[in-house]
C-alpha cells in the first residue's frame, strides 16, 4: 500500500509517517517545507495544498492508495491572515480531494476536530457527543471550528456521490511535546522538564477537557488508512474527560518538580469536554492509552528533547 500524507512534517503528521513506515507502509509525504534527506523517514516534498497544481502534480507522481491530509492553519494564525488560511483550510481540502480522485485513490482520511461540534457542551447535553451530532453555524465560537464542519461537509458530499471514499477524523485536544501553535500549544508547556517557573494555563482550574496523546491520534489515523472494509464518513476520536487541574495534578503525580497556575478569569472555551469513541472502537478497534501512560510516555519524550 502507498500512502500520500499531506502535513507530514506536523504535530501529528510526524508521528503518523512513522508509524506507517515503521508497518511496512510505503509512505511519501509533503509539507509546507521539504525535509533533508534522513531527516524524517519517508521523503517529505514541499508542497502547498493551497497550490492546486502543485497537489494535483505530487499526487499524480505518487498514485497513492491512499491519501491522508493533516495541513492546516491553526490558532491565531487563521485570523491573522484569513485568506491564505482560507485557502489552505477550505481550497487546500478541496484540492486534496480533487487530486485524489484524479490518481484514483480509493480512500482520503483527513483530521477533523473536536472543534467542529462548537464551543458549547450543553448544546448536547450531560452525555458523549456522537459523529450524527451536530453544531449550528451561530452557535460556533472559533473561524477553525467552522472551517473544520465545513469540511467535513464537503467530504461527504464527494462521498455521496460516489467519487472517493472520505473519513474524517474528530480529534479531541491532542497533546505531547512539540505543539507550539494554536490555542492548545499550552499543553505541550506542561510535559516539558520543570523550568523553575509556573507554567501558566489559559483556563480555569475546573475547565473540563477531552484530551488524547499524539501517539494515539497517530495510531488512529493510521487504523482509518490501512482499514480493509469501508469507513464510516466521520469517526470521533473519544478521549481522556478531566479538568486542567486534574490534569495538572497527573503530571506533578508524575513529575513532582512541575508547577502550574491558572486563570481566574479565563476566554471562553472553545471546545466542547464529552466526546464518545464507540464508533472508534467498533469500527477500527481502537482504544486509547490510560491516561496516565499516555502523560508519563509523552513526558519522557519531552525529557528526551522529542517535538513529537
Amino acid at each position: 500500500m502507498r500512502v500520500l500524507v499531506f502535513g507530514a512534517a506536523g504535530f501529528v503528521g510526524r508521528r503518523l509517517v512513522a508509524a506507517l513506515a515503521g508497518s511496512g507502509v510505503d509512505v511519501v509525504g509533503a509539507d509546507i517545507a521539504a525535509a533533508p534527506a534522513g531527516a524524517a523517514p519517508c521523503p517529505i516534498h514541499a508542497v502547498d495544498v493551497g497550490d492546486r497544481d502543485a497537489v494535483a502534480g505530487l499526487t499524480a507522481d505518487v498514485r497513492p492508495d491512499v491519501v491522508v491530509n493533516l495541513a492546516y492553519a491553526t490558532g491565531a494564525a487563521i485570523e491573522a491572515n484569513l485568506d491564505r488560511s482560507t485557502r489552505i483550510n477550505l481550497g487546500g481540502h478541496v484540492h486534496v480531494l480533487d487530486a485524489a480522485i484524479a490518481s484514483r485513490a480509493r480512500r482520503v482520511v483527513y483530521s477533523s476536530s473536536i472543534a467542529a461540534y462548537g464551543p458549547d457542551q450543553a448544546l448536547y447535553g450531560d452525555r458523549d457527543i456522537v459523529e450524527s451530532d451536530s453544531c449550528p453555524l451561530e452557535h460556533h465560537g472559533t473561524t477553525y471550528g467552522a472551517m473544520k464542519a465545513f469540511n467535513d461537509f464537503v467530504a461527504a458530499r464527494y462521498r455521496a456521490r460516489g467519487l472517493v471514499e472520505t473519513c474524517g477524523v474528530r480529534l479531541s485536544i491532542v497533546f505531547g511535546p512539540g505543539r507550539r501553535h494554536g490555542f492548545t500549544a499550552w499543553t505541550s508547556r506542561m510535559l516539558d522538564p520543570p523550568s523553575g517557573e509556573g507554567v501558566p494555563v489559559p483556563l480555569a482550574a475546573e475547565q473540563a477537557l477531552s484530551l488524547i496523546s499524539v501517539e494515539d491520534a497517530a495510531r488512529l489515523l493510521a487504523l482509518a488508512v490501512g482499514a480493509s472494509g469501508a469507513l464510516p464518513p466521520l469517526v470521533n476520536s473519544g478521549g481522556h474527560r478531566a479538568s486542567a487541574k486534574g490534569v495538572a495534578d497527573m503530571v506533578v503525580q508524575i513529575e513532582p518538580r512541575a508547577r502550574f497556575t491558572f486563570e481566574d478569569h479565563p476566554a471562553e472555551m472553545p471546545f466542547v469536554d464529552r466526546l464518545s469513541g464507540d464508533l472508534a472502537r467498533e469500527a477500527l478497534g481502537f482504544r486509547p492509552q490510560p491516561f496516565a501512560a499516555a502523560l508519563r510516555a509523552e513526558m519522557a519524550r519531552a525529557a528526551d528533547g522529542a517535538t513529537s
